[in-house]
C-alpha cells in the first residue's frame, strides 16, 4: 500500500519526515511510503510573532487537515509545535527518541554573557526572549521567524549580533558549528515542553496504521514529554506562549525542571521536583510554583493568549 506523510516544506521538516519515512521503510518494506508537502500557517505570516497566533496549533492546521480527508496518511511534527488538546479523530501514536532539548546561542562575536551591551539579539520563541531579557537586560532582543537557514543566513548577514535557536534542527541538518554556536544549559535556558522530540500522528480510526506506527515509539521519551505538557496543560498555555519544562529519568525516579515567563513583565520564575512517580512531578511543581507566586506570571499568559 503507499501511504502520504504529510510534512512542512521547510528544509528541516522535510529533513524530519525523510528520517521518519527511512524508518517505515526498514520496518514495513512492503509498503510504499512518501513525503508530500504542505505550506501551513505559521510558514505564511512571517512578519508575526509566533506568540500571536501560534496556541491554535500555527504549524499543523492544513496538516491534520489533510489528515483528516484522507489526502495524508500520517503527519511528522515538532512535538513542541503540537498544542496539548489534540485535534478529535486524530492521535500522536509514535514519540521518536528525544534529540538534544537544549537551546543554542550562536554569534560570530562573542558568547552570551561576554557580548557587549546593546547588541541586537534574534529569536522567534517569546520563552527564550523573556530568558534572554532575564538575563541579559541590557541586550536589545527582536523577532527573527523564518526557516532555520534564514535564520543563520540573517546572523551571517549581521542582522543580528546574535540567535537562540534548538539545538536539535541544528544537528538534524547537520549545521552545529561549534566555532560560533554554544549550548545554553537547562538549568538557565529550560527548553519548551517537548523540545528536541518528533511525533508522528494518524487518525484514530485509520485502519492498522496506529499499530504499525507504534513501533516507533520511544516509551521513556514519551513519559518525559508527558510530564512536560502535563505541566504546560495544568498551565493552560499554548505551545508558543512562555513556559518550560524540562524532564529526565534519574537513579531513583525522575525529575523535572521548570519555568514560567511573564510575557509583559518578563519576570521569571524557574523551579524543579524529583519523585519516583513521573505522574506526581507536574501537578506538585505546579502547585509550589503557583505558591510561590506564579499566578501573577500565569494571568499575564492569558492576558497574551487571548489577545
Amino acid at each position: 500500500m503507499r501511504y502520504v506523510i504529510a510534512s512542512r516544506g521547510s528544509q528541516l521538516a522535510i529533513a524530519q519526515a525523510n528520517r521518519v519515512q527511512n524508518q517505515l521503510s526498514v520496518l514495513f518494506p512492503e509498503h510504499t511510503w512518501e513525503v508530500q508537502t504542505f505550506t501551513t500557517q505559521g510558514d505564511k505570516l512571517v512578519d508575526r510573532p509566533l506568540s500571536s497566533f501560534g496556541g491554535k496549533g500555527a504549524f499543523l492546521k492544513e496538516i491534520e487537515e489533510a489528515l483528516l480527508s484522507g489526502s495524508a496518511h500520517l503527519a511528522v511534527h515538532s512535538l513542541k509545535d503540537v498544542p496539548v488538546q489534540t485535534t478529535k479523530g486524530l492521535m500522536l501514536a509514535a514519540y521518536l527518541v528525544r534529540d538534544d532539548p537544549r537551546d543554542v546561542w550562536a554569534s560570530h562575536q562573542e558568547a552570551f554573557n561576554l557580548i557587549p551591551s546593546g547588541r541586537r539579539v534574534g529569536t522567534s520563541s517569546l520563552r527564550r526572549e523573556i530568558l534572554v531579557r532575564a538575563y541579559r537586560s541590557d541586550l536589545q532582543v527582536e523577532m527573527l521567524r523564518g526557516n532555520l537557514d534564514t535564520r543563520l543566513r540573517k546572523l551571517r548577514e549581521g542582522m543580528y549580533d546574535g540567535i537562540v535557536i534548538a539545538a536539535a534542527g541544528l544537528h538534524r541538518l547537520g549545521l552545529f558549528d561549534d566555532t560560533y554556536m554554544h549550548y545554553m544549559s537547562e538549568d538557565a535556558f529550560v527548553p519548551a515542553p517537548g523540545q528536541g522530540v518528533l511525533v508522528i500522528q494518524v487518525r484514530e480510526d485509520a485502519p492498522r496504521l496506529p499499530e504499525m506506527i507504534a513501533q516507533c515509539n520511544d516509551a521513556e521519551t514519551r513519559t518525559i514529554v508527558e510530564m512536560e505538557r502535563g505541566f504546560l496543560a495544568l498551565c493552560k498555555g499554548g505551545c508558543h506562549l512562555p513556559v518550560g519544562a524540562f524532564a529526565n529519568r534519574t537513579e531513583d525516579g525522575w525529575q523535572m525542571q521548570a519555568l514560567i515567563g511573564g510575557a509583559r513583565s518578563r519576570r521569571i520564575l524557574v523551579d524543579s521536583i524529583r519523585d519516583p512517580d513521573p505522574r506526581v512531578c507536574p501537578p506538585s511543581l505546579f502547585e509550589r510554583m503557583v505558591n510561590a507566586g506564579a499566578q501573577e506570571l500565569l494571568d499575564e499568559i492569558q492576558d497574551q493568549a487571548s489577545l
